[in-house]
């Protein structure tokens, strides 16, 4: 078996490890979630300042049965890296993952990182050859995330009632909507939630710091989004002086615009009590399906203990499919 680097500009290869990933999800998963191959591509050669990535292939008898993404964050949490693993269905258990993760490894402490964070996928009331294979090489679960579907024209019928019941609550604030990039005015606001969400969010035991957000980190963001073909239509929540206290968003791919995932929800504690959270979803799933008709599913996760969220996505039809276990492991 040799482990090596793949090279993003040998579309073939890199073909392959997209490949083995997908097999390996559709093989796995509930649903049919797993990144589009254009998508694939042009992310993975859009240079970034932010995130060193580093793609893995396994080979044997040079063909690629296994693949690994090596995510390492260079403004922020620089003790860790993220290591995302797949072998393909008709080769597993035949040592290849292994042989990634002990390579990836090798490769994090090169770099300086004193942690490994990754997630596998389980059935909501039982283990996974994933979880299994993670426990066995010495990851820990920090926090586990259930994670769950909405059909929107199925649930679209409750909004109404919903937005009308949650209004009274919030009427000093506004509800915002927007899908090409933040409001010039609320950029501040946005950079500051980002900052909390690490901390504000339930993470467990994962090992995390408040990362480092300003307006140039937000606009880079934007842009590798839409090059990828990407859309973040997001809804926020403006107090009466103006400042973004709150948002929520949604990714939408070019490439899959028949499902979407619903991404960060965040309210600054000092607003909190006034429904902001539900007030800003409903908003939100009403962008979606009036600018993306095609988009009829959203696929989120949720911390099994982030009670405010659950009972929030609960009120609006989403259902658990599966979990998420994120884990962590020192190097």
């Amino acid at each position: 078996m040799d482990i090596r680097e793949v090279d993003p500009a040998d579309t073939a290869t890199l073909r392959r490890h997209w490949e083995i990933g997908k097999a390996a999800a559709d093989a796995s998963r509930p649903f049919d979630v797993h990144q589009p191959w254009e998508s694939f591509r042009l992310t993975r050669t859009i240079r970034r300042d932010d995130l060193e990535v580093v793609l893995l292939g396994a080979f044997v008898d040079g063909v690629m049965w296994g693949a690994a993404q090596l995510e390492l964050w260079l403004l922020d949490n620089t003790h860790l890296a993220h290591g995302y693993y797949h072998v393909h269905p008709e080769r597993q258990r035949q040592g290849i993952g292994r042989s990634l993760v002990e390579a990836s490894i090798d490769l994090a402490v090169g770099r300086g990182r004193r942690l490994m964070v990754t997630e596998t996928f389980a059935p909501v009331d039982d283990a996974s050859a994933g979880l299994l294979f993670a426990e066995a090489m010495g990851f820990t679960t920090a926090i586990v995330d259930g994670m769950k579907v909405v059909d929107l024209p199925a649930t679209e019928h409750l909004w109404e009632e919903l937005e009308a019941k949650v209004a009274p609550e919030h009427s000093d604030y506004r509800i915002r909507t927007w899908r090409h990039g933040v409001p010039d005015e609320l950029v501040p606001g946005f950079c500051r939630l980002s900052e909390l969400f690490n901390e504000e969010a339930p993470m467990g035991e994962l090992e995390l710091e408040a990362e480092k957000w300003d307006a140039d980190r937000v606009r880079a963001r934007e842009a590798r989004n839409r090059a990828s073909g990407r859309t973040d239509p997001c809804a926020g929540a403006v107090a009466p002086d103006g400042t973004l206290v709150g948002f929520t968003e949604v990714g939408v791919d070019v490439h899959a615009p028949h499902w979407g995932f619903q991404s960060g929800t965040l309210v600054a504690p000092e607003h909190r009590g006034h429904r902001l959270g539900l007030a800003m979803k409903l908003a939100n799933h009403r962008q979606v399906r009036a600018h993306f008709p095609d988009c009829r599913v959203l696929l989120t996760g949720n911390a099994d203990v982030n009670a405010p969220m659950n009972a929030i996505n609960d009120v609006l039809g989403y259902r658990e499919v599966e979990r998420c276990l994120e884990m962590q492991r020192a190097i």
